[in-house]
Order: structure tokens, then C-alpha cells, then sequence
């Protein structure tokens, strides 16, 4: 090999390497409090939705709530699910209600009994519509609540 090779070999080493070496910087700042910073999906229609469970002595209890701000009607489904294993969660079999309202408020409230042991929670999809015909639908899920 002559000169020439080996130097451009080298070179071509010292390239190849430095494409792949990593720099990590350690940080001692300790971080006390987190800031909410407020960041938000901006809605023209919706005002805010929440979905709820709580579940006493077997009974799930299901509020699903939206307030519009511009809102001229508001279609709520709520199901409960439960969860099966690998991310999936099953609709419980006649645990869905749906609720249209000419007000720019709805309120769902249900509940469902003899639930067996396993981990549930509420999903409710509003749909709220203005007087423009203009739409927003936004799906919601309440916190995960377990049957032991």
C-alpha cells in the first residue's frame, strides 16, 4: 500500500468514527417545580369536556360533562370499557348511553352494576355543533379505575 492509501484510509477511518461518537452533557441543576405552561387544543365551539368514573361497592357511576361556548346543540356517547390486555379495551356489553341537547351544557350520568374484577374507564366522544353547522368532536377518557 502506498502512502497516499494509508492517509486516506486513516482519513477515512477518522471520518467514519466521528460520525458516530456521542457527546452527553450531565446537568446539576435540580429542577424543584414544573411550570404549567397552560398549552391547550384551541376549540372555537368548546368551552371544556370532561369524563368521569367512579366505581363503589361494584357500581360504576359515569359522568360525562361539555360546556360550548358557541355550541347550539351537543350529542354526548359515553361507554364503559374494560380492559383486556395488550392495549385493548372492550365496550362493557350495554354500558352505552347517547345524549343530544339544544343547550350549549349536557350532563350524562349512568351507571352500570355486577361488574366483574378487572380495570375500567369512561370514553365519551362530544360532538358539539354551532349555528353555523360547524363542528367539533372531541373524545375524552376518564381515569383508569380497578375491581379487585
Amino acid at each position: 500500500m502506498h502512502l497516499k492509501e494509508k492517509i486516506a484510509s486513516l482519513g477515512a477511518a477518522i471520518l467514519l468514527c466521528s460520525n458516530f461518537s456521542v457527546v452527553t452533557y450531565a446537568d446539576t441543576t435540580t429542577v424543584t417545580s414544573i411550570a404549567n405552561d397552560g398549552i391547550s387544543p384551541a376549540y372555537e365551539i368548546t368551552n371544556s369536556c370532561s369524563s368521569n368514573l367512579e366505581i363503589v361497592g361494584g357500581i360504576a357511576e359515569c359522568k360525562s360533562i361539555a360546556k360550548g361556548t358557541d355550541a347550539i346543540s351537543i350529542t354526548v356517547t359515553q361507554t364503559l370499557q374494560k380492559y383486556w390486555g395488550l392495549w385493548i379495551w372492550e365496550d362493557v356489553n350495554g354500558a352505552t348511553w347517547t345524549e343530544t341537547t339544544d343547550f350549549n351544557f349536557v350532563c350524562l350520568y349512568n351507571t352500570k352494576s355486577n361488574l366483574k374484577n378487572g380495570t375500567y374507564r369512561v370514553k365519551s366522544v362530544f360532538t358539539l355543533t354551532n349555528d353555523n353547522g360547524r363542528q367539533e368532536t372531541i373524545t375524552i377518557y376518564s381515569s383508569e379505575k380497578k375491581i379487585v
